[in-house]
């Protein structure tokens, strides 16, 4: 938290205090509805928290990592959690000695505690973005209860990485760039999508090295930005012997980067129905987050108000989304962390709306957020 204090002036404190006291009322309407539903189909609490991705991460902190890949009879990769990056875990497990919670309590705990710090995080960026506290606050409670919002209350990695993004872009835009490079060296740990915002900080700090601003700063930054996830592969990699065993074990997860022609093969495959009309709702989600987060990219970049080091950010996430097949419904989860920086031009607008409609819209998205998380990891076959 000593960072998070020096990034943020003590005039300001109290509102940030606020913007997370908003994330925890929105976050907590939701989570109560997806547990309330739960209950209702006869589910209790730690079988909701153990599926999924939530699953893998409780599983690896509990077992640790597998010491060989499984193959399928026709040569390639099975599923295996050698895909998780090892952050999570590591801080599952040490809260759960620490405290003697359970795994998936101490999971659920340390989403909660990360998300909190990325709702502050949210707000300062806003702010340091040119928006003012109401845009701030909108765009934490907008964040708070998108769709894939759930991925924030339960043992996923969304939460902490999320925290760790948010903070490096509010270093970055302060120009505090050794704070931003060991916080990207952090999030390159928590999650291989990482690697856009090391783009971005690499690109931005290597434009100022070359312009000779800040002296050795920015050359710290260079050097500590891609340390985590470069850690994070060779780790993973010496569980089963061999330098690349993250990337032969991501095959099975069907994530190697194709330049966007999965894709498009899927989109196309939508538009024009298949063989059947699509009747899943998660179809219409992936098409809506697609098409809408280039029309967001697009806006962000026409907007002079906005930095450029966002626009940077954004433009790498959707080629990240567009780039990279694995699951499709997965999509939206992946823009989860990158969704305050596409919401900046929503915010703006909607903090000048009356605090009434504000409050009911707030509060109605929690509950929707809820209801649908509850479809996605109850109901639905298929990791969301």
């Amino acid at each position: 938290m000593r960072v998070v204090s020096r990034l943020v002036s003590t005039p300001a404190r109290r509102e940030t205090a606020g913007a997370v006291a908003v994330h925890l009322a929105v976050a907590g309407i939701g989570f109560t509805v997806l547990l309330l539903i739960n209950r209702h189909l006869g589910h209790d609490v730690e079988w909701l928290l153990y599926r999924w991705d939530s699953g893998n991460y409780l599983r690896v902190a509990e077992r640790g990592y597998p010491s060989f890949i499984p193959y399928r009879p026709d040569g390639t990769p099975a599923y295996n959690r050698l895909a998780f990056f090892p952050l999570v875990p590591a801080l599952i497990r040490g809260v759960h000695v620490l405290t003697g919670l359970s795994f998936a309590h101490a999971g659920v705990l340390i989403s909660w505690c990360a998300a909190a710090v990325a709702a502050a995080g949210v707000y300062r960026l806003v702010r340091s973005a040119g928006g003012g506290s109401g845009a701030g606050y909108a765009c934490v409670a907008l964040w708070s209860c998108s769709p894939y919002a759930f991925a924030l209350w339960v043992p996923y990695s969304e939460a902490v990485f999320s925290a760790l993004l948010v903070w490096a872009l509010v270093a970055l835009m302060a120009g505090r760039w050794v704070t931003a490079g060991v916080l990207c060296l952090l999030a390159g740990a928590v999650r291989p999508t990482a690697v856009v915002l090391i783009a971005t900080l690499v690109l931005t700090a290597g434009w100022a090295a070359v312009r000779g601003r800040d002296g050795w700063r920015p050359w710290v930054a260079l050097v500590l930005a891609p340390l985590g996830l470069l850690g994070g592969w060779l780790y993973l990699g010496s569980r089963v012997g061999r330098w690349d065993g993250w990337f032969e074990a991501e095959r099975a997860w069907g994530q190697s980067f194709d330049f966007g022609s999965g894709t498009v093969r899927y989109i196309g495959e939508l538009l024009i129905y298949g063989d059947d009309p699509p009747e899943d709702i998660r179809h219409a989600a992936v098409l809506a987050v697609v098409l809408l987060t280039a029309v967001a990219v697009l806006a962000l970049a026409l907007d002079r108000d906005v930095p450029r080091v966002l626009v940077v950010l954004a433009a790498g996430a959707w080629v990240l989304m567009m780039g990279t097949p694995g699951s499709h419904y997965s999509k939206p989860r992946f823009i989860l962390p990158f969704l305050p920086v596409l919401l900046l031009l929503v915010a703006r607008p909607l903090a000048r709306a009356p605090l009434g409609v504000r409050i009911c819209l707030y509060g109605g998205g929690a509950v929707v957020s809820g209801w649908y998380a509850a479809g996605l990891l109850v109901l639905f076959e298929g990791s969301p």
